[in-house]
């Protein structure tokens, strides 16, 4: 006696719809990382007014190396805000002009701003070069 035997299909995998996933993956991997850079390159732009002081009187001063001035007292970074505290009191002005170097971090400009403000600063300008 002989039987029908049915055919059998050998398994596979189609690739149609694998290959379909693989490029949608590819055009989202390629969009998406083009966010995580800026869009636009550019350079900050510099300040064309500069405004004359008559008369400065506290300007803290950040050097290349990271030493903290007012005026032209050199002040540890801790005692900072009691300094500027004790100088607005004697003054009777609070306002702040920051110099800084240019290869200071943002993170040390930071840092002063704050401090000026909890010492009770009201204005805190930032001098700049022109000429750059």
């Amino acid at each position: 006696m002989e039987f029908i035997r049915g055919r059998r299909n050998d398994p596979h995998i189609e690739l149609t719809p694998l290959i379909d996933i693989i490029f949608q993956l590819l055009i989202f991997f390629m969009l998406s990382s083009n966010f995580i850079a800026p869009m636009l390159k550019m350079e900050l732009p510099r300040a064309l007014f500069r405004e004359k002081l008559e008369k400065v009187d506290l300007v803290v001063t950040v050097d290349p190396g990271g030493r903290v001035y007012v005026n032209k007292d050199r002040v540890a970074l801790e005692d900072l805000r009691a300094v500027l505290q004790d100088r607005m009191a004697k003054l009777g002005k609070y306002d702040v002009i920051f110099k800084g170097d240019v290869s200071i971090s943002y993170g040390a400009f930071v840092e002063i701003l704050d401090i000026a403000k909890l010492a009770g600063s009201t204005s805190f300008s930032v001098e700049h070069d022109r000429k750059r």
